[in-house]
């Protein structure tokens, strides 16, 4: 019986010149192109001031046009900084290599901030004259700029649909932050159509992630 033989000390597989060629053929193209590498860091910078700057944004806006006041903004300060904390977190952790854990915080600081959103949503003083889907609408359509921001940066990593969630609920603090300043109506109404409208955002985010080619297959 003869002995068996050292896998160490057997010739390595053939490789087929085609394909060596047309991987070569391949990276040649790609490093043709001549696109600048853009760092992970300034594209979750990128994400995250897309986000926080819309939201700022419509803030001056409602102060501008006396639907929303000072006080209010005083009010509801540590909510606000919290919403941001969580936008923050989650561009960090969307763009990130390998640091899966640190999306989960993201997701765990933008459920404590929904909870914290129902939970301290102040009782109505009357019906909206609006119909309750325009907070929705409104909410998805602020967040269009920061959403499309997302998915273009997301293209510069591997899919991952935890990485693309937390992106989109990066991209859903607009809203949130928003009608934290805009919205009078109860703990009920926030918790269908503004916390439904961030959840629609993460959720759109991944489908059309999933379905874009990335640029690179970074981790």
């Amino acid at each position: 019986m003869s002995a068996p033989s050292d896998p160490l000390s057997s010739p390595p597989p053939r490789l087929d010149p085609r394909a060596l060629e047309r991987a070569l053929a391949a990276s040649r193209a790609e490093l043709s192109l001549g696109q600048p590498v853009r760092r992970w860091r300034s594209q979750a910078v990128r994400l995250f001031a897309a986000s926080a700057g819309m939201a700022l944004l419509m803030t001056g806006v409602l102060l501008a046009l006396g639907q929303a006041s000072g006080p209010a903004l005083l009010g509801r300060a540590p909510m606000l900084a919290l919403l941001l904390s969580t936008s923050a977190v989650c561009s960090w952790g969307a763009l990130a290599p390998r640091r899966r854990p640190l999306r989960w915080v993201g997701v765990g600081m933008a459920a404590v901030s929904a909870a914290l959103l129902v939970l301290t949503r102040a009782t109505p003083l009357g019906p909206s004259n609006l119909p309750p889907w325009v907070c929705t609408a409104g909410h998805v359509g602020m967040a269009l700029v920061p959403l499309v921001v997302g998915l273009v940066v997301l293209r510069q990593a591997a899919f991952d649909p935890l990485r693309a969630v937390v992106a989109g609920l990066a991209a859903g603090t607009v809203g949130a932050f928003v009608g934290e300043l805009a919205c009078e109506q109860g703990a009920g109404h926030v918790a269908a159509y503004h916390l439904g409208a961030w959840a629609l955002l993460a959720l759109t985010t991944w489908a059309v992630s999933k379905r874009l080619k990335p640029r690179t297959y970074a981790p």
